[in-house]
């Protein structure tokens, strides 16, 4: 109950001040792992933060717990929020977004499982590059270089 309470509170934080937060909360650096997910037509999984006030659809992932591998973490990050299991094919790319933050891109499947929202997502679609929702607009560049690295595979 408490995480839903600071999920909504965190939300209506301007996205200055949950910066200068997570730097109180995780002052070293950020290490986070997402899940690149593809349907069978070639469209990207993305999920919808509940506590992102604008721009609320992203990739299903996370930040790392400390001693925690990255491909543990995208796992524990993807099961917490939707419910499935995941299997790793392959690191797809590192990019660092600031000196301070570093993102893991894995392209995955789903396992097993069915989909439950939880309480920081609350729903999942798979969508074409040409009809993303709304996605934060440097999300966009990244599902772009996403899409450059893969589209032989999804050809």
């Amino acid at each position: 109950m408490a995480k839903i309470i600071l999920l909504k509170i965190w939300r209506l934080f301007p996205s200055w001040l949950q910066g200068v937060a997570s730097r109180i909360i995780r002052p070293l650096f950020q290490v986070f792992a997402a899940a690149v997910i593809f349907d069978r037509e070639g469209r990207i999984l993305l999920v919808k933060l509940t506590y992102q006030r604008f721009h609320p659809w992203g990739l299903p992932g996370g930040s790392l717990e400390y001693g925690e591998t990255p491909e543990a973490g995208v796992r524990r990050e993807v099961h917490e929020e939707t419910g499935w299991q995941i299997e790793i094919e392959k690191l797809l790319f590192v990019k660092t977004w600031t000196p301070d933050r570093v993102g893991l891109y894995y392209v995955c499947r789903i396992a097993d499982g069915e989909f439950h929202p939880s309480d920081e997502v609350s729903e999942f679609g798979y969508f074409g590059l040409k009809d993303l929702p709304d996605v934060r607009p440097l999300d966009v560049e990244l599902i772009e270089q996403i899409y450059e690295k893969v589209e032989h595979e999804l050809a």
